[in-house]
């Protein structure tokens, strides 16, 4: 829309060419392909109405080695397109600022008339079929001209596209359409072209003035809607007070949960196993202890006693629309004592206060003192995208929270490419200030789908931004954010048969190896056990970050992460599954994500990993290559953890090979007939004790002949899983035996028939 009346102005003001107002146009479009506007801008910049902004971006770009050398190839083509926006910037401020009734009729008709015209290529007529161009030409020729002739009419301005106003419209039709005169005229433009001209700009002014006044009643629900930034804002300020005060801030902290009974998260194991108090925190972690996965009753309860510590006036809300929450197992801003330095801690809080300064007085040397010791902090550890939540919770109208939910509305509905330049692949201090500078921008846009960061964030978590190419705004409903149902470690060891001390141990090789494989006899359940492992780690049973596929051996490269594949028109280059999988781990990296993969040695790793295999090393992840059949850099991120399954009992399989076994762990899952917990899973189902010891002596039995056997040994024993889903029938344990074990047992003795016989006759007297 901007462009258009940008090239319009040029058309009326200008003696340019009209192949000379096209290329202006079009210049303005791809300023951005320099580089350095992308630190203010994202894909043009018809969306800067601001003349000193726009004087910011003009002198990064003269700062510009490419644009200079581009300028001058070009014949000077952008300076000249920039001098000409910059000469209309001006002219619509003064216009849109001026009392003179003329330039505001003006103004009016160049925006007005623009927005019928596009409006009115969407509207269908009753025949089915669109207005045609001649159609919408004669339209607004019409209402642009024809009142002029009408005699005694006496309007203030004979150009209809100078009214705005429904009821003002109203008025005017009237009057012309009761003129003598009219039906002259009407006849003459296009034989009645003014009068269904009239009649369809009245349906787009009365359109347009109950979107405007939607908006209004929007903009009234948003301001009660998030009524907790007004909490927040204060919160942060009365917080503030603390940064050369925390031992005394730890001790109201503590006392905090001792009276609501609630366990303190901010403690630290011992090497003994006991837990006490951290002796420092951080700002954002103190503003996690209410902005994570929990109950919004014991949310309130947080925040109502922080209040009273900190002395914040302000009342505590119930409604936290809009609010980006942390993973309850990573809501601390810092690492241990063993991964942070002593300065980890002090730099955050410095950031907490150069935030709050900045957006309380956006100077230069604010802006600098905040990108400074930004860049900084996202280097620390324990810092990735979480950072931006925090920045959000503290002045929610001056800074964008980047969590998953938003940077997928940014990038796929609104279209705006996220600057990731730092070495962790997020946004620099820059790149986020311009990001943050950027979306101000649009917010003043009256079309654009939000208006202010909380908006967004809200929108962006109940999925209610749609795409930005003929966007609407739709109506606010009930947030739908999906809640997952928790899942800690005492579920992982009431739903598996493993002691702590094993789980503890598996959970410390995955996280510090980052590649794992769990390996056993048939039936051992190991696809069970690497499930709830990702569960278990995650805090939650989110499906959506894990992928579960199974290997076998003609699994190539470019089955599991690029290659050429078959369409309709020859062929083309689609990306894997683990490819897929790791752009998304990669742009939400302050969460884990888990790839299984089954029967792991079925495939022939190197040959499906390929120029992979070194980056998923837990020492290489982050670094970047260029793929076989793609220019693109590519690595795997550190947040995604691989889980391998390795039946022991598969005859088919060669010996894995060094390459393999280096980068990963083992770690054997033994069958559990002698635990409590499995005599405990089957007494819950149901079972009879009788029927619990008989499968236990006998299965028992029968595995240790198995381990005996020169040609079989413990991998092949038979696993519980076989047995854990009991059904009340007399013939359940019979038809388990016969349908399920006795098939593995002709496979194990297939050339002794007799032995295998005798087994199953065994188990089934």
């Amino acid at each position: 829309m901007r462009r258009k009346i940008f090239e319009k102005w040029l058309k009326e003001n200008t003696n340019l060419a009209d192949g000379t107002i096209n290329s202006y146009g079009s210049a303005i479009t791809t300023v951005s392909n320099f580089g350095l506007g992308e630190k203010i801008i994202s894909e043009d910049i018809y969306g800067v109405k601001d003349i000193a902004v726009l004087n910011e971006i003009i002198n990064l770009l003269e700062s510009s080695e490419l644009y200079i050398e581009k300028n001058l190839v070009s014949k000077r083509r952008w300076s000249s397109a920039l001098e000409q926006y910059k000469q209309f910037t001006m002219a619509v401020g003064q216009m849109a600022n001026s009392n003179d009734l003329d330039i505001k009729d003006t103004l009016n008709n160049t925006y007005l008339k623009l927005e019928f015209e596009q409006w009115l290529g969407e509207q269908i007529q009753s025949n089915g079929s669109p207005y045609s161009p001649h159609t919408q030409k004669g339209y607004i020729y019409a209402l642009e001209k024809a009142c002029s002739e009408i005699e005694n009419l006496n309007l203030e301005n004979d150009d209809l596209f100078t009214v705005g106003s429904v009821d003002e419209f109203k008025k005017i039709d009237e009057r012309v359409r009761t003129n003598k005169d009219f039906k002259r005229v009407n006849e003459k433009f296009g034989n009645g072209q003014l009068s269904a001209g009239m009649i369809k700009y009245g349906e787009f002014l009365a359109e347009r003035e109950t979107k405007e006044n939607s908006q209004v009643e929007v903009n009234n629900m948003l301001e009660n809607q998030y009524e907790w930034t007004r909490f927040y804002e204060e919160t942060a300020k009365a917080l503030l007070e603390y940064k050369d005060n925390r031992l005394e801030l730890m001790d109201g902290i503590s006392k905090i949960f001792n009276k609501i009974d609630m366990k303190n998260p901010l403690m630290k194991k011992l090497a003994d196993g006991k837990e006490e108090v951290l002796t420092d925190v951080c700002p954002f972690t103190v503003f996690g202890l209410f902005n994570k996965g929990i109950t919004n009753k014991n949310r309130i309860l947080i925040m109502e006693e922080l209040a009273d510590l900190l002395g914040v006036q302000e009342s505590v809300p119930t409604s936290f629309d809009g609010i980006p929450v942390l993973n309850n197992m990573k809501s601390w801003f810092f690492g241990g004592e063993d991964h942070r330095k002593e300065t980890d801690i002090d730099n955050l809080w410095m950031l907490f206060e150069c935030a709050i300064n900045l957006a309380d007085d956006y100077t230069a040397e604010n802006k600098h003192s905040f990108i400074e010791i930004y860049d900084k902090v996202i280097n620390q550890h324990g810092i990735q995208w979480n950072i931006t939540f925090g920045l959000y919770w503290i002045r929610p109208w001056d800074y964008l929270t980047l969590d998953n939910n938003t940077r997928t509305a940014l990038t796929e509905k609104l279209k705006i490419k996220i600057p990731r330049n730092s070495a962790k692949k997020m946004c620099t201090g820059t790149d986020y200030l311009g990001l943050v500078e950027m979306m101000k921008e649009k917010f003043d846009d009256e079309d654009y789908p939000v208006h202010s960061f909380p908006e967004l964030s809200y929108k962006a978590w109940s999925g209610e931004i749609e795409t930005r190419i003929g966007a609407t705004v739709s109506p606010f409903d009930i947030p739908t954010q999906v809640e997952y149902e928790s899942y800690t470690k005492s579920d992982f060891l009431s739903d598996v048969f493993i002691s702590e001390e094993k789980y503890e141990t598996i959970k410390s090789l995955l996280k510090r190896k980052k590649n794992l494989i769990l390996q056993g006899a048939p039936g051992v359940g190991k696809t069970y056990v690497a499930k709830r492992l990702a569960y278990s780690i995650m805090g939650k049973k989110d499906e959506s970050k894990i992928k579960m596929l199974q290997f076998h051996q003609s699994y190539a490269y470019e089955d599991f992460i690029m290659g050429y594949r078959p369409n309709e028109t020859g062929f083309e280059l689609k990306e894997g599954p683990f490819h897929q999988f790791c752009k998304i781990a990669s742009e939400n990296l302050d969460e884990d994500y888990f790839f299984i993969i089954d029967e792991i040695n079925r495939g022939n790793m190197s040959k499906i990993f390929g120029e992979l295999m070194m980056l998923i090393e837990s020492d290489k992840r982050g670094e970047e290559i260029i793929l076989t059949y793609s220019d693109e850099l590519f690595y795997v991120p550190e947040n995604l953890y691989i889980i391998g399954m390795m039946n022991t009992a598969d005859r088919s399989l060669a010996i894995i090979d060094y390459a393999l076994r280096r980068r990963f762990c083992f770690v054997e899952l033994e069958p559990a007939f002698e635990t409590e917990a499995f005599k405990k899973h089957l007494l819950l189902q149901g079972a009879s004790e009788d029927l619990i010891n008989k499968i236990k002596m006998r299965i028992g039995s029968l595995n240790l002949e198995i381990e005996k056997d020169v040609n079989l040994g413990k991998g092949f024993r038979i696993g519980h899983s076989y047995f854990c889903n009991y059904v009340d029938t007399d013939k359940w344990y019979e038809e388990v035996i016969k349908y399920e074990i006795q098939p593995l047992i002709k496979e194990y003795w297939f050339d002794e028939e007799e032995k295998a016989k005798n087994y199953v006759e065994d188990l089934l007297r």
